[in-house]
């Protein structure tokens, strides 16, 4: 099929693939919310594994580990197929994967909780590598098909159209994994509860269940999102993509001065944010005791803030740079582990000011990858991407192991602080999480924006 210069391109097809983009974020958003990471975590408590720290630190970080593999995107894309189907392909690969996480996780189908837990994560691994692939891809797509001069401003009202999917399926998730497991469920269904969950030898549906049927009608949605994908323009794609990539060409993002000090930044926020995620995702649900339900509904008006925050962030970007957006942003998101030691059994809801202040993540989620197209050549930004991701991921997995590690060995421990002030290991989890968050406003003092490489 033809491929278009994009500079060439009328402006209509361009608006166009700019809708084409929203709508393929939303239907993204709604699959995603639906077989989204805390439900994934939750199916996994519900397994009733051993190393329940070490197990949700992998099911949080083991995607990360493997995402070095997608050094390889450039390549692939250069030598075998163009960025559009390359998308198309990795995605639906991504969603087949994907049905089959539920068939893991049902009791008796494996050995052992530790064995479907282990089937879990390897399936959640391939799920997301297979999707990180098609998506390096995907910004280097979007890169030439949308200006540089108002690409915040397309990213922040994709963003969101995408938390606005992402908020109305965490909803539903929620309230259907409450609802179906409840005797209303039971009397609604009638005779048929033997057809379906009856015939598993259960007298009421598990609660397992309603965590696997929810992943499966997200799949349904993340195959609907290629939909749009596949009807925007293919586009000429500029020197490295062409070309394809060599390993040397990979290299090329730290031999960077620029792009180097931005790596830098991520690996520091990405290591301090992930000593903290074994804990913030067991701590609601074991400690607190906070349902699905609970944990989605905060999660939702997070991302209602972020859905009326994320355009004008995006205009702030464009008009003042990236990078002092994203400072502010940064010492706002630093301040959720802060209400995470805040809260106690007696005190839980201080948890709702932690996700109240993760609001500021839309910020971030606009800022950097513009901030990351803006310090990349636009001949190999999909290298640029590719080692962007693959360096902070392995800095964010090595971490969030070793967090879910120290959760095992010591969440039964008080640690006494100077001055005789004692606190258990979340507490002092979450304030060195804080505490190290806060200070990658130094390290991002470190980066210069300046103007765009390629300015269109």
């Amino acid at each position: 099929m033809p491929r278009h210069d994009p500079a060439r391109l009328p402006i209509y097809q361009r608006r166009s693939a700019r809708h084409l983009a929203y709508r393929n974020g939303l239907l993204w958003a709604l699959g995603n919310g639906m077989a989204s990471t805390t439900l994934v975590i939750y199916l996994a408590l519900d397994l009733g594994a051993g190393k329940i720290g070490l197990g949700i630190a992998m099911i949080l970080a083991a995607r990360h580990v493997v995402g070095v593999l997608r050094l390889g995107a450039p390549m692939l894309i250069g030598r075998f197929l163009d960025r559009k189907r390359f998308c198309l392909i990795t995605y639906l690969a991504s969603t087949v994967v994907l049905l089959a996480l539920p068939l893991a996780a049902s009791p008796g189908l494996l050995p052992s909780a530790n064995v479907s837990l282990a089937a879990l994560v390897v399936l959640w691994c391939t799920y997301h590598l297979l999707e990180y692939l098609g998506t390096i891809a995907l910004w280097s797509w979007l890169a030439d098909l949308v200006p540089g001069r108002i690409r915040g401003r397309f990213l922040g009202r994709r963003e969101r159209w995408m938390v606005a999917g992402n908020m109305a399926a965490m909803l539903a998730t929620g309230w259907f994994t409450w609802w179906l497991p409840s005797k209303s469920a039971v009397a609604f269904f009638g005779n048929l509860n033997f057809i379906w969950w009856g015939s598993l030898g259960y007298t009421e549906p598990p609660r397992w269940m309603a965590y696997a049927i929810a992943a499966i009608v997200g799949t349904g949605f993340l195959m609907a999102s290629l939909v749009p994908l596949a009807r925007m323009p293919r586009v000429a794609a500029r020197g490295l993509v062409q070309r394809g990539a060599t390993w040397r060409s990979l290299g090329r993002p730290l031999a960077d001065p620029r792009f180097r000090r931005l790596i830098l930044f991520g690996c520091w926020f990405s290591f301090f944010n992930g000593v903290t995620q074994a804990a913030q995702g067991i701590y609601p649900a074991k400690v607190l005791g906070f349902s699905l339900l609970a944990m989605l509904v905060l999660q939702t008006a997070m991302r209602l803030g972020q859905l009326s925050i994320s355009p004008t962030l995006g205009r702030a970007a464009d008009r003042w740079g990236n990078r002092s957006v994203m400072m502010v942003c940064l010492l706002l998101v630093a301040l959720g582990p802060l209400f995470y030691l805040m809260a106690t059994p007696e005190r839980r809801w201080w948890l709702a000011s932690a996700w109240a202040v993760w609001v500021a993540y839309a910020g971030i989620n606009v800022c950097l990858p513009n901030l990351m197209l803006k310090l990349s050549p636009s001949e190999s930004n999909t290298a640029y991407f590719a080692g962007y991701y693959t360096i902070v991921g392995l800095c964010y997995a090595a971490s969030t192991l070793v967090g879910g590690a120290l959760v095992d060995l010591f969440r039964d421990q008080l640690l006494l602080l100077p001055g005789g002030v004692a606190l258990d290991f979340y507490q002092y989890n979450f304030l060195v999480g804080w505490i190290t968050r806060s200070l990658g406003v130094c390290v991002l003092l470190w980066v210069r924006e300046g103007k765009a490489r390629n300015e269109r």
